[in-house]
């Protein structure tokens, strides 16, 4: 057997593969977008509170000093650009309603017009509410946070309302004094350097700022940082994402393999499985040999034909061996092993070289089949043959031969009474009376053997039969003095057979046992329950002088006889019958042991009762 060298397939499919990345690729890139995406709103949200801190901050610081330091707009311009030294602050700014600088951390921006002045609306009505905004300034992003400037009501509604009772005098003069703040010593026409001394009530006070011009507070911070570090964590976030699918795709290729690596082998049990059934099915033989010579393996049918495992190689296989290392290649004849037995075994052997991928031999292969049952078949066909050519000769011989033998009998006869009173005569005439009447029934048993055989089934008494079988020989049994024994050890008391084939076939067993046993013996017929439980078994038994082993095979052969005055037909004929009736015969017997004879008989139709 030459081994054939081919490629496995691999585990994992590139389709299964492709399909892989296509199923993990979108999920891993929509994780990652979407945590960049949560880390981009986080470093706003930190912008924005800080932002929105700065801006708290510095409306708590101008309350402080509004209300207790009396402050006007340069302490907080100088507050605006003490806050904006602060890291990452790019400006901070005080606007009006229309846009004018009125403080601003770059002193050279007050007074003037803030052209990115946004949507106020939604911060002109909650003064409580930040919003924010990005801006390009000269290229970098800029985080801008701002809200409606309230220093007095932001943090003081609900504690500090506008007073809305009492003198009007009083808040005319409140309002005046409010005025003239605004166009002041104070300065910078926006916010007065100093409260007046009358205004003591902080409500007052409150009520009196309140009614001033709108005004809104913008803080810039800056984005380059955040954006190197919302840059330096999006390179993260895509690394790790990167590295979590190339995880993920192994993972998941593992459990494909790891899957494919146990269907293959789950298939490779399977087929080593199937293999080895198939060889140890095999209805030929198979051993195999190794370098060494050892045997390494042999299927059922080789055991079943050589009998018995062999301890090392024939000295047949082994010079087959040498055959194939000198013609190289595959060596098939037909071969003969001497086993330990005295019997030979005819085998045809094939032997060839087991070769691996590289043309090495690994060992040897035999496979061979028993030659036994092709020399019975070919002794079956010589034997058919043989008898087709005596059913022909028979039929015209018993003509031909049957018509002179009349005669002679005839003239036999006639001699016999003729000189009746002469003693030597008359036994000569006996005699040839008694060989015309052998001769007659060679020719009669010839006929019998040679022609198609008839069965006519018919319902018998079992005890009746085997009677009516004995009353046939009881002169014979009687004459030397054999004792019969019947033993019916069978349930049925009827059976379905040709009692007339029967009883042709118990008659030449009779015969045989009478003539196998000398003055005196015994002959003990037994009938049994087949094993199948349907049909009967027959059992015939002398103790008279046995067949030598050796010719056990062949007693039911045509003209086979080990007595001079046989024919060698009458076992043939119980044969044929016995297969006609669709039975079974075996002879079991030694020299000077006895003989037995055993035919099976299934039950074809079904028999009557009990």
């Amino acid at each position: 057997m030459k081994m054939v060298n081919k490629k496995l397939p691999p585990l994992i499919s590139p389709f299964m593969m492709a399909g892989v990345l296509l199923v993990l690729l979108p999920i891993f890139a929509f994780m990652t977008l979407d945590r960049m995406e949560k880390q981009k709103n986080y470093t706003m949200e930190q912008l924005l509170i800080r932002g929105t801190s700065l801006i708290r901050t510095f409306e708590a610081g101008t309350r402080t000093g509004m209300l207790t330091m009396r402050w006007g707009a340069p302490r907080i311009q100088a507050m605006l650009l003490e806050t904006s030294i602060q890291p990452n602050v790019d400006y901070i700014m005080i606007t009006s309603s229309s846009g004018e600088i009125l403080a601003d951390s770059d002193p050279s921006m007050v007074g003037k017009r803030f052209d990115a002045m946004p949507d106020i609306t939604a911060v002109q009505e909650d003064t409580l509410l930040v919003s924010h905004r990005v801006r390009q300034i000269d290229g970098d992003p800029v985080f801008e946070v701002f809200k409606r400037f309230t220093p007095l009501a932001s943090g003081f509604r609900g504690r500090h309302k506008p007073f809305h009772g009492g003198d009007k005098r009083h808040k005319k003069e409140k309002s005046k004094s409010y005025e003239d703040s605004q166009t002041g010593a104070g300065g910078a026409g926006t916010f007065q350097e100093f409260w007046p001394e009358s205004w003591k009530d902080k409500s007052d006070l409150e009520s009196s700022f309140s009614g001033m011009d709108e005004h809104y507070i913008f803080v810039g911070l800056s984005m380059t940082q955040a954006s190197a570090i919302q840059h330096q964590l999006e390179k993260q976030t895509i690394g790790r994402g990167v590295l979590f699918f190339l995880i993920g795709c192994i993972g998941v290729i593992c459990l494909f393999a790891f899957q494919a690596y146990r269907s293959a082998k789950a298939s490779l049990s399977s087929v080593k499985a199937f293999s080895d059934n198939v060889v140890q099915n095999m209805p030929a033989g198979l051993v195999t040999i190794d370098q060494a010579y050892r045997i390494t393996s042999m299927n059922r049918a080789a055991k079943t034909i050589l009998g018995q495992v062999p301890a090392k190689p024939f000295p047949q296989m082994l010079q087959l061996v040498g055959e194939m290392e000198s013609l190289g290649g595959t060596v098939s004849r037909e071969v003969t092993l001497q086993k330990e037995t005295p019997q030979e075994l005819r085998l045809d052997m094939t032997a060839s070289p087991i070769l691996d991928n590289e043309e090495g031999v690994l060992g040897f292969l035999f496979l061979f089949r028993d030659l036994t049952q092709l020399k019975e078949l070919k002794k079956e066909v010589e034997t058919t043959r043989h008898l087709a050519a005596i059913g022909k000769l028979a039929g015209g011989v018993a003509h031909e031969i049957r018509n002179p033998l009349s005669s002679i009998k005839g003239f036999a006869t006639y001699f016999g009474k003729r000189y009746e009173n002469n003693s030597e005569d008359r036994e000569t005439a006996q005699i040839m009376v008694h060989e015309v009447e052998r001769i007659n029934r060679s020719i009669t048993q010839l006929l019998e053997f040679a022609k198609p055989m008839a069965v006519e089934y018919r319902l018998v008494k079992i005890e009746s039969l085997i009677s009516h079988s004995l009353k046939l020989v009881t002169h014979d049994l009687d004459k030397k003095s054999i004792e019969t024994i019947v033993n019916i050890r069978t349930d049925k008391t009827t059976f379905m057979t040709d009692p007339d084939r029967i009883n042709q076939i118990l008659l030449n067993l009779y015969m045989n046992a009478i003539n196998a046993m000398d003055d005196g013996g015994k002959l003990v017929v037994d009938l049994l329950n087949s094993p199948d439980h349907g049909g009967i078994e027959i059992h015939v038994t002398d103790n008279g002088c046995g067949i030598d082993k050796k010719y056990l095979d062949d007693v039911f052969d045509p003209y086979f006889t080990t007595r001079p005055e046989g024919t060698g037909l009458g076992l043939s004929i119980v044969h044929r019958i016995v297969e006609n009736l669709k039975g079974e015969i075996r002879v079991e017997s030694s020299k000077k042991n006895g003989t037995r004879f055993m035919i099976r008989l299934p039950s074809l139709v079904k028999a009557s009762g009990k």
